[in-house]
């Protein structure tokens, strides 16, 4: 008479042991794996803090007008302005803003 082999696979019964425990990893390693895709994102945003996005060099400068700190590329052949959300809805509102900030954008190409 012949042996045959033969090959059995069981899988685990749901609330046994190795099924929890692979759960388990399976949860840690999503949460580790959210936890670094957010420290990463912050680190990128620390990183780039202060590029324009428009010619990606570090040459933003602030101005504070009222309750709007607008940046502002003064990197030549660039001047980009960088509006945080809500500020252009702040603006608006305060019409008097606009010259003003106008006139202090332009003061910092004057030479």
């Amino acid at each position: 008479m012949m042996a045959r082999k033969v090959s059995v696979k069981i899988q685990p019964k749901k609330g046994s042991e190795e099924a929890y425990f692979a759960e388990r990893e399976q949860k840690l390693i999503r949460e580790l794996r959210d936890r670094a895709s957010k420290e990463k994102t912050a680190q990128y945003r620390e990183e780039h803090k202060y590029h324009c996005f428009r010619c990606g060099t570090e040459s933003l400068a602030e101005i504070d007008e009222g309750n709007v700190k607008i940046d502002i590329c003064v990197n030549e052949g660039c001047g980009a302005l960088h509006l945080d959300p809500g500020e252009l809805k702040e603006i608006i509102s305060h019409q008097q803003t606009i010259p003003s900030t106008r006139s202090a954008f332009l003061s910092i190409f004057k030479k």
